[in-house]
């Protein structure tokens, strides 16, 4: 049974189209359409588009492109273990005093689900996906550190079968099963990071937390930091994903997998801040 909408599908389908190579594909078909009866114009932006499809595939046109957007998009530090101290042995979080007060929760975001994942029957052929591992990892290891209560949020917006597992699930099955470190709240109603930020916030001011550990990529936690500070939450960024590198190889001049997929997400971070400013 279909449950996404189509509200969901045509914001993601624009997105797409706004993005690498989708943006660029959407050039070479305006310049067959438009400048078909001037050629040379015509390939000149078709050659552009192909040379842009390249170069927005590199792991070192996505390094520059992070580079560069930091001005704008004021990227997160990674979070310093040293300096975090373990609440183990404090019965009631709240009676701390205020002075001295940290994080009383961790909240990580769901980063996408591998459906078809045959190799793992155990969770109904589907997994989280190396994105959303990556966010557990660092989790399960903050969580190790400090003691705090886990949260994850994550829902299923592209369900289109009873058997499809809403993100947050698996999220807390592989935290349990396979890095020992159980989620106390499983949030697995929303389908954006505003509704991750909105539901996540309601399970949580219930149990009167209003500062909390947001787990992330750091790509993603501008955003994602402002929607939970919307909601009346305290956030201490713990950002994963890291990629920077000061020297390269010929490699990184060449369209890969990783260059490809790093270059769209920081674009699509770009837009987001951009259509964000655009409505304020």
């Amino acid at each position: 049974m279909a449950t996404w909408s189509i509200t969901w599908a045509l914001r993601n389908l624009i997105a797409e189209l706004l993005m690498p190579p989708g943006i660029w594909i959407v050039l070479i078909v305006l310049a067959f359409i438009c400048l078909n009866n001037y050629k040379k114009s015509q390939k000149a932006v078709v050659l552009l588009a192909v040379a842009m499809i390249w170069v927005t595939s590199t792991n070192f046109v996505a390094i520059q492109l992070t580079h560069m957007a930091d001005h704008f998009m004021h990227w997160p530090e990674p979070l310093n273990f040293s300096d975090i101290k373990s609440v183990s042995g404090i019965r009631n979080i709240n009676s701390i005093h205020e002075s001295d007060k940290k994080a009383q929760a961790i909240v990580i975001l769901g980063g996408g689900r591998r459906k078809g994942a045959i190799d793992v029957p155990q969770y109904q052929n589907q997994d989280v996906s190396a994105s959303t591992m990556e966010r557990l990892r660092l989790g399960s290891r903050l969580a190790k550190v400090t003691h705090l209560p886990v949260l994850v949020t994550g829902g299923a917006p592209d369900r289109v079968s009873v058997k499809d597992i809403p993100e947050a699930q698996l999220m807390a099955q592989v935290l349990q099963h396979e890095l020992g470190s159980p989620a106390k709240w499983i949030e697995y109603q929303s389908a954006t990071t505003q509704e991750n930020a909105k539901f996540s916030a309601n399970i949580l001011k219930k149990e009167h937390i209003n500062q909390i550990y947001l787990v992330t990529h750091f790509w993603h936690m501008p955003r994602a930091k402002e929607f939970f500070e919307s909601e009346g939450l305290q956030v201490i960024e713990a950002p994963t994903g890291f990629y920077q590198k000061d020297q390269f190889n010929p490699l990184d001049f060449y369209p890969s997998n990783e260059g490809f997929q790093r270059n769209r997400w920081i674009w699509h971070e770009i837009l987001g801040e951009l259509w964000r400013r655009l409505k304020l």
